[in-house]
Order: structure tokens, then sequence, then C-alpha cells
């Protein structure tokens, strides 16, 4: 069968959500919220300094260190069709930090996939959307969101890039002069994802997702253009690696609660 034609409930069907790996309360004191979404994305991956990093994520975690380095991800989703709770919210665009914390690297099966890596785990630094009825619904549920503007994701081709729009400005962009053939078209993705929430409270959204691979990890150039755009990372230039998908399916649970 082919994925990639395959209506919305087929597709979505082919992710259930595995809770496996690191340990989760049965019972959260929150309300979970489960969000579906269909997405191009690009994930633009940079190393930086640890010493801000280790100060943000705060005790209890400790970063995933590559060659001493922070390992930071810019994730820019461009958005078709996104669901809150069973509930069609719309078109959206989506704006993503996270860096790298150390977790329990497992493998959890995806359907559809043809291989999936161990599982990601992060902490969140910064999330934002472009639709009002997004940030409400995650507000509600103690979620701050940054309001984007906009974002523009280059199509498949000899080069690739992107931009982001905050405040009415280019915030930030970055170039692939030429990307690199997928060794792989349909590969599966976990990610467990840890965030303060409006309260402080450490929380854990877990996401699984299928993913149709553009161009495997390609060099490219991140220009940052203001002060205060990203966290903890300042204006310049800076050396990147650019996964590509077009698209992505995915299904997330927000707000469980880890175990201690």
């Amino acid at each position: 069968m082919d994925i990639l034609n395959a209506p919305n409930g087929l597709v979505m069907a082919l992710m259930p959500i595995v809770l496996l790996g690191q340990p989760v309360e049965a019972q959260s004191q929150r309300p979970l919220m489960f969000v579906l979404r269909q997405c191009n994305e690009n994930a633009v991956e940079l190393r930086l300094d640890p010493g801000p990093f280790r100060d943000s994520i705060g005790p209890g975690f400790s970063l995933a260190l590559a060659e001493g380095k922070a390992r930071v991800v810019i994730l820019v989703h461009d958005c078709s069709q996104l669901w809150i709770d069973g509930r069609d919210v719309g078109p959206t665009q989506e704006l993503r930090v996270w860096v790298s914390i150390r977790g329990l690297d497992d493998v959890r099966p995806v359907v559809g996939a043809e291989r999936t890596p161990p599982t990601g785990t992060w902490f969140t630094l910064l999330e934002g959307s472009s639709n009002p009825r997004v940030r409400e619904a995650k507000l509600a549920a103690g979620i701050a969101e940054t309001v984007i503007d906009s974002v523009f994701l280059d199509p498949p081709g000899p080069q690739g890039g992107g931009r982001v729009y905050l405040g009415g400005n280019l915030a930030f962009s970055w170039r692939v002069p030429s990307p690199a053939a997928p060794s792989a078209r349909l590969v599966g993705l976990n990610q467990d994802v840890y965030r303060r929430d409006s309260s402080g409270s450490v929380v854990l959204n877990r996401i699984q997702a299928v993913v149709h691979v553009s161009a495997d990890p390609s060099p490219g150039t991140l220009e940052v253009g203001r002060v205060g755009t990203l966290p903890l990372i300042g204006p310049g230039s800076y050396p990147v690696s650019v996964r590509m998908f077009f698209p992505m399916w995915s299904r997330a649970t927000l707000g469980l609660s880890p175990a201690r």
C-alpha cells in the first residue's frame, strides 16, 4: 500500500502511540492532549557551547553532548492539517527549538516505516504557532506558544532552505546548497520531549511519526538576524545540518507526568 496516497484516516491509523520506554505515571494529574498533524518539515541542527543550555534545562536532566557540544535542533513545520483532541483546528505553521538530553535510546516500532532509529530525547526551549486556535488550545493546557508570523520552506529540489518571520521581520533563514539523497524514504521517528508548563512543572510529550525523507542530513548555513530571536542562539552565521521531510505525519500525547 502506498502510504503517500492513503486517506488521512488510514495514515493516522498506521501510527498508534506506543507508550514504551521511559516510564510515565499511569494517571496524569493534568488532562492529556492528543495532537495529530500532517506537515512538511525542515529540521535544522547545530552544535553550541553547552554551558547556557545546562542552566536552561535545570537540575534533573543531563545534556547529550556531541563532541563536547550541545545538540540543538530547530524544527520548522508547514502543516496542512492539524487536529487537537479530535478537533480540526485548520492549517498552521510551527516552530520548535529543542536541546538533546540523555534518554533511553530504545527502539520503538513504527508501523509503515522502512527503518526506525533509536528514540530521541529532548528538552523544549521554544514553541510557536501561527494559528491562534492552536495557541489558545495549548494555553488552556498550560503551554504558552510564541506567535509565528509565517514560515517558508523550499520544495524538494537541487537546493534547499527556508525562512521564518517573527514580529513582522525576518527572524532567521537557512540554506542547503546540495541536499543529500535519502538512504530510506519512509522512516519512523520516536521523540520523548520534556518541557516546563506555565506553573514550572516538568511534563513529557511523547511523539511518534512517519516521515517521507526528501534529504538526509545535509550541510548548510543558518543566518540569525536579531538578538532574542532564538533562545540562547545569538545573531550570526552558523554551520548546520538539515534534514527535510515532505511530508511527515505525527501523533503526539502531550502532558504526561514523568515517573520519578
